[in-house]
C-alpha cells in the first residue's frame, strides 16, 4: 500500500493556500467597499452642484448661506474623497501581495503534489516489477 511520508506538508501548503486566498478576497471586498463609498462621495458633489447651479439663476437672490454650506461640505467631501484614495492604493498593495502570496503558496503546494505522483508512479513501478517476478517464479515453478 502506497504511503506518502510528506502528507502532511500537502495539508500544510494546502492550508496557507487557503489562508492566503481568503486575505486576497477580504482585500478585494475592502477594495469594492472603498469604491462603492468613493462612488456615494461623487454622486453627493454632483448632486450639490447641481443644486448649487439651479439656485444661481438669473434673476434670482443668490442664497449666500446654503452656497457657504455647499462650499464646505464640498471640501469635507474632498477629504473624505482624497483620504479614500490613498487607503484605496493601500489596498491595491495589499491586493498585490496577497496576490504573490497566492502564486507562491500555490506553486510550494504543486511541487509536493508533484513528488507524490512522482513517488507514486515510482511505488507502481516497484509492484508491477514485484508481481512480474512473482508471476515468472510461478511459471518457473509449473515448467518443473
Amino acid at each position: 500500500m502506497f504511503k506518502f511520508r510528506l502528507e502532511p506538508l500537502i495539508k500544510i501548503r494546502g492550508n496557507e493556500l487557503k489562508e492566503c486566498q481568503a486575505e486576497l478576497a477580504k482585500a478585494y471586498e475592502a477594495q469594492r467597499k472603498v469604491e462603492e463609498y468613493l462612488r456615494g462621495i461623487e454622486r453627493e458633489l454632483e448632486e450639490g452642484a447641481t443644486a448649487a447651479r439651479s439656485l444661481m439663476q438669473p434673476g434670482q437672490a443668490v442664497n449666500v448661506d446654503y452656497l457657504l454650506g455647499f462650499r464646505r461640505q464640498e471640501m469635507f467631501l474632498r477629504a473624505n474623497q482624497n483620504a479614500a484614495m490613498e487607503h484605496l492604493q493601500k489596498i491595491g498593495v495589499e491586493i498585490e501581495r496577497c496576490r504573490t502570496a497566492v502564486v507562491e503558496a500555490n506553486k510550494e503546494l504543486k511541487i509536493v503534489e508533484k513528488l507524490k505522483e512522482k513517488r507514486y508512479e515510482q511505488y507502481l513501478e516497484k509492484e508491477k516489477k514485484a508481481e512480474t517476478k512473482i508471476m515468472d517464479e510461478i511459471a518457473g515453478n509449473r515448467r518443473k
